[in-house]
């Protein structure tokens, strides 16, 4: 496998895991907007990494008014 093989194989890797990523903020967003978690649940939901995408202060602040 050459090297050029090698880095379209991990970029598409690095693709699915976005779409992973996606698929369950997309989800967990369903299950917040329906009442059936708790904003607490949703953030413990979350995939550590994926946390990073989010712009807001997780758990230890108030929310802006």
């Amino acid at each position: 496998m050459s090297r050029v093989d090698y880095l379209l194989a991990e970029l598409r890797c690095a693709t699915l895991r976005c779409r992973l990523w996606a698929a369950d903020l997309d989800s967990i967003g369903v299950a917040l907007k329906a009442g059936w978690i708790t904003p607490e649940q949703a953030i413990e939901q979350l995939d550590p990494d994926a946390r990073a995408f989010l712009g807001l202060r997780l758990l230890d602040e108030e929310a802006p008014a």
